[in-house]
């Protein structure tokens, strides 16, 4: 995974441009390769769902997918030179309703009520958190991510290159360094890469700043 990083960390920046929203072709290209990675028959799930949601059906045995919104699942179907869903993907609507990440409320998938999801990121091997729309709001579904993951999955954090998400995902690497690799890939909107090495409780202390920041985007 090092190797590859720094691979993608090494290379020219592409000149294309694509609407914020859409997870950029490289950082696409990006997960295959880490999907080719993986040990045959590996499942993917991923938060929020667009461009990304083809890369990971063409490059996993299963790809599941959650979003906030009908119209956002209709559209991914619809993308030009998209693969067809097959019967081992999986995508569901789950509404972004108030979760609690210590003691802060925070607008995100819960994920823990929902049976066919939950078992489904509990098995895959590749996770993307690409999603609530807000990236400052992602840090629930990041821990969720983190904390239900098997051992061995690859946990990738996109838009770190908003201060919020980027201090969240720095503080969550550094509290559960015993049982996290990270890297930080600086491409496109920047990616945050998590490698879980083992289970265990996940640890999450929030900064003063971090605590009243969620509070305000409640």
């Amino acid at each position: 995974m090092q190797r590859l990083v720094a691979e993608f960390n090494g290379a020219a920046e592409s000149s294309a441009e694509v609407p914020a929203w859409i997870l950029p072709p490289r950082s696409c290209e990006f997960l295959e390769k880490v999907a080719a990675l993986l040990p045959a028959g590996s499942t993917a799930f991923e938060f929020g769902s667009g461009r990304s949601t083809h890369s990971l059906r063409r490059a996993s045995a299963g790809a599941s997918s959650i979003e906030d919104s009908a119209d956002y699942l209709t559209r991914t179907e619809a993308l030009e030179n998209g693969i067809a869903k097959r019967d081992s993907d999986f995508s569901g609507v789950v509404p972004l309703t108030r979760c609690w990440n210590r003691l802060r409320p925070i607008q995100s998938f819960n994920v823990l009520a929902q049976r066919e999801s939950l078992l489904r990121l509990q098995q895959a091997k590749l996770i993307l958190v690409d999603s609530p729309p807000n990236p400052a709001k992602r840090e629930h579904a990041l821990f969720l991510a983190m904390d239900q993951a098997p051992a061995g999955a690859v946990i990738i954090l996109d838009d770190l290159e908003v201060g919020a998400t980027s201090r969240f995902a720095h503080r969550l690497a550094r509290q559960n360094a015993d049982r996290f690799h990270f890297w930080l890939l600086e491409i496109d909107h920047k990616l945050g890469v998590f490698l879980k090495l083992r289970a265990g409780r996940m640890r999450s202390r929030p900064s003063f700043r971090e605590f009243v920041g969620a509070w305000l985007r409640a």
